[in-house]
């Protein structure tokens, strides 16, 4: 499954790239804002390319393998601030992270991103980096299991979960995608099941999506990546330098608001609209992923 670089048009009318600018693109994925970013800035621009993910880094190696302008970079863009130096830039132009989980992870069973799929319990953006999901489901106590489906994944039956969760892994591990599946549906009240083809539904949604996100924010750290992002970004921008971010849900968008506004209100830097923009309705159709997408964009003037 390829993946589709969302609310690209956006993307590239409101982060102000010129012809010979220095470009981040924090969250490389298969390259698709970075390839679209590379037509805009020209033959004398340059594309610093960040992605965690040693699939991600592969893959856009063999994109870009025969173009000079761009640099690949395998590191979590939350340690920009470490890795800057070694770049051999002076300033940004423009700063694009694109937050959201890609089509290629969320398919590929063995790294444990979606229900929808089959393999282990894993969710790490970089394999090589932390604890794994299902590592994560045996060390938690049930109230640290419910603060984090409640916190990170705004679920409201998150205590019901946290307790069924606990009590299955007394019986046995819940090592795989199909065994936490299972669990959660338990902790579904009988009144509310019902199939929906072969797969049972909860509300016309799956019981374990908001559990899933919280479980990858979790495993990933990604709401203190993001902090230390930003701020990494905004620091290393020139000025007029502008910085994008394509969040997929209301916490990290209310995280960029927050910080956008701060610097606003601080002089620092400039918001360039006001409300998030979000997905048109032609996208949705062809890319129902970018149906929850939201770009917040700022240029920095001190």
């Amino acid at each position: 499954m390829r993946h589709s670089p969302v609310l690209l048009q956006e993307v590239l009318d409101q982060l102000g790239l010129k012809s010979g600018a220095i470009v981040m693109d924090g969250t490389l994925g298969s390259g698709g804002h970075s390839q679209a970013m590379l037509a805009k800035i020209g033959p004398n621009g340059k594309l610093i390319g960040f992605d965690q993910d040693p699939e991600a880094i592969a893959r856009c190696r063999e994109l870009f393998q025969a173009d000079t302008r761009v640099v690949l970079v395998h590191e979590n863009f939350r340690n920009l601030k470490k890795v800057f130096p070694a770049l051999g830039v002076a300033a940004f132009d423009v700063v694009l992270l694109d937050i959201g989980t890609s089509s290629e992870q969320l398919a590929d069973g063995k790294r444990g991103f979606s229900f929808q799929a089959e393999g282990e319990l894993d969710m790490r953006m970089n394999p090589e980096v932390g604890l794994k999901a299902s590592e994560l489901l045996a060390q938690m106590s049930e109230v640290e299991l419910a603060d984090l489906f409640y916190h990170y994944g705004e679920e409201r039956h998150s205590r019901r979960f946290a307790r069924v969760i606990v009590e299955r892994r007394r019986q046995q591990p819940i090592r795989t995608i199909e065994d936490l599946n299972q669990t959660l549906e338990l902790a579904v009240p009988p009144h509310l099941r019902f199939k929906k083809g072969n797969r049972p539904s909860w509300a016309r949604r799956h019981p374990g999506t908001k559990v899933y996100q919280a479980l990858r924010i979790g495993v990933n750290d990604e709401l203190e990546a993001l902090k230390e992002g930003m701020s990494g970004a905004f620091e290393h921008l020139s000025k007029g330098g502008r910085l994008g971010v394509i969040s997929f849900h209301s916490i990290e968008d209310r995280i960029v608001k927050q910080q956008f506004r701060k610097w606003d209100d601080e002089e620092q830097g400039k918001l360039i609209f006001r409300k998030p923009m979000v997905a048109k309705r032609e996208e949705i159709l062809n890319n129902p992923r970018s149906r929850s997408a939201k770009l917040r964009v700022i240029e920095k003037i001190s």
